[in-house]
């Protein structure tokens, strides 16, 4: 049994000396939270570049989106220009029609009258013609033939009225076919405006198809820079949500050695204890102002310290000197960051001058447990921990206090 018994507690030996360097061999491999939070920061700005890239590029897609509206515009007014000129052209084409059935029709109508006229006057030619060759309508044969003198005044008036009808009505028949005949040239005249017309439009439509080619043109090259922008645009979201998703997983690593830190920090506080039950707040011990009056080191005037001053170095943890609940945890011109902590029995404590704090009024702290970190906020020329020290209300020197180990530095 005892032979057992031996081996173990030898097996109980080496697998605590195994925990004891795996925990030293983690301790020595672990990443700081310092180096985790300079990669946090890094990361942040890289997010930060690429959301201006990516602003850019939407400002370029935007920019992009509203040059595509304003060439639809063009297009739209080009098309509209395209189809109005067409309606004129065809418009025109039905008026050149028209033109040409009218001068068509004043072509006849000359023709006729033309043939009319003619006719009339091969008519008043062959009657005249016929009188003469038969002789029967001589002016001898009106002569010899009338009765009397008024008889043959009244025979050659009949000839004249005759021959003045036929003349009058041949008159008519030319002055009618000149009218014809200006009427026709001046539809003709009017036919070459408008085919001059329907020139010109046809000019105009192709210099608006040209137009209308040269937007089509200028928009495929935009919708393919919207693409571009687009594409541009989504590859930056994309970007800055891995970067996001990379900043939130390193967020969570710091917290856990932030945690780890503060749990080995804890667990290697060695503040002492006093009669009082107060420890030591940091581990440094010299005292750079002691209790009572003083040349004050910013207003250089004499005053009363309410505490001591501790030569603890920037940024190293401070500890609760005893267990208790937060009061307060703010800022004050004197102060600075600090925080205060009612221990019961009377005791309160104050730690001036963090550069930051780790807790909230209300928080239950334990003794050894990081409050905050050593800074120089407020009214301080250094980086060191102010303590102060209140029993039953009144301000007392924190060195009565706290263990003995301390000098003047």
């Amino acid at each position: 049994m005892y032979k057992y018994r031996r081996v173990i507690v030898s097996l109980i030996a080496g697998l605590l000396a195994l925990l004891l360097v795996g925990g030293l061999i983690f301790s020595a491999f672990a990443e700081s939270s310092s180096s985790i939070k300079s990669r946090i920061e890094s990361l942040k700005r890289q997010e930060k570049e690429i959301a201006a890239e990516k602003a850019e590029a939407k400002a370029q897609r935007e920019s992009n989106e509203s040059e595509i509206l304003d060439l639809v515009g063009q297009k739209d007014q080009i098309d509209q220009q395209i189809k109005l000129t067409e309606e004129s052209i065809e418009t025109k084409n039905e008026l050149i029609q028209e033109y040409n059935l009218l001068i068509a029709e004043k072509q006849n109508e000359l023709g006729d009258a033309l043939d009319r006229r003619d006719e009339l006057n091969a008519r008043y030619r062959t009657r005249i013609r016929a009188m003469e060759e038969k002789g029967n309508l001589t002016y001898l044969s009106i002569l010899f033939q009338s009765s009397s003198f008024a008889d043959l005044l009244d025979r050659v008036e009949m000839i004249n009225e005759i021959a003045r009808s036929d003349e009058m009505m041949i008159q008519r028949l030319q002055e009618s076919a000149q009218q014809i005949e200006a009427a026709r040239q001046e539809l003709a005249a009017e036919k070459v405006e408008m085919e001059e017309a329907k020139e010109s439009l046809a000019a105009e439509q192709q210099e608006l198809e040209s137009q209308r080619a040269e937007a089509d043109g200028l928009m495929a090259e935009l919708m393919e820079d919207h693409e571009q922008f687009a594409a541009l645009e989504n590859k930056y979201e994309e970007e800055r949500e891995a970067l996001l998703q990379q900043i939130a997983a390193e967020q969570k690593k710091y917290q856990q050695a932030v945690a780890a830190e503060t749990a080995a920090s804890s667990s290697s506080y060695n503040g002492g204890t006093s009669s009082s039950g107060l420890g030591w707040p940091c581990t440094a011990r010299g005292i750079t102002s002691p209790f009572g009056p003083r040349i004050h080191p910013t207003t250089h005037q004499q005053s009363n310290h309410s505490g001591i001053d501790i030569n603890a170095s920037y940024g190293s943890p401070i500890y609760a000197c005893a267990s208790g609940t937060v009061t307060s945890a703010t800022y004050s011109n004197v102060f600075g960051y600090h925080v205060r902590i009612n221990h019961g029995n009377g005791f309160l404590t104050l730690y001036g001058h963090m550069t930051r704090y780790t807790v909230h009024a209300g928080q239950h702290v334990e003794k050894g447990e990081i409050i905050g970190y050593v800074g120089s906020t407020g009214w301080s020329t250094a980086a060191h921990l102010h303590l102060t020290v209140y029993y039953n209300g009144t301000l007392v020197n924190p060195l009565n206090y706290l263990p003995s180990g301390w000098y003047f530095a």
